[in-house]
């Protein structure tokens, strides 16, 4: 059984395909979603979802939202989200090590929130970008390049 998978932030549409399986981060802990899923609306936090694409798991970093399933479609907005392609390995890891830094330097309460949020997001887009499978021969849809991109984008903005 097939997925409509659908992963839109405010201004660009990161995943329009069809998929198998999808686990996705939330508040609660890590949800896996397949066919005849019963219908569920939960909160996503930062850290990375995974989508099955052709029997391959394609890692996509999020930030937090919102999920929704319904029938065999999901839908997920989030604030931010980077298919793992599309993250430069040496840069998230930079951005890690920067992150795990200015936790070790934090003075105060709200430093040390600040940081330990900045080093989530670090980790996760670090996980994304290395998960991503090197040797990947499929023909991922890629909905920025798409010039139905915005459409897709006021679709599923309706089937909410």
């Amino acid at each position: 059984m097939i997925l409509n998978v659908y992963v839109m932030t405010p201004s660009k549409t990161v995943w329009n395909a069809p998929s198998s399986e999808v686990i996705l981060p939330t508040t609660t802990g890590k949800i896996g979603i397949l066919s005849g899923h019963v219908a569920l609306v939960t909160f996503i936090k930062v850290g990375v979802m995974r989508i099955r694409y052709q029997n391959t798991w394609i890692p996509i970093f999020v930030k937090s939202g919102f999920a929704e399933i319904e029938g065999d479609i999901v839908t997920v907005l989030v604030n931010d989200a980077e298919r793992g392609d599309r993250i430069d390995p040496e840069i998230a890891h930079a951005e890690l090590e920067k992150a795990q830094e200015q936790l070790n330097h934090a003075q105060n309460s709200p430093e040390k929130i600040r940081a330990q949020l900045f080093l989530k997001q670090a980790l996760a887009r670090d996980t994304a970008a290395r998960e991503f499978p090197d040797s990947l021969a499929l023909n991922i849809p890629d909905p920025i390049a798409s010039k139905n991109a915005a459409a897709s984008a006021l679709t599923m903005i309706q089937h909410l």
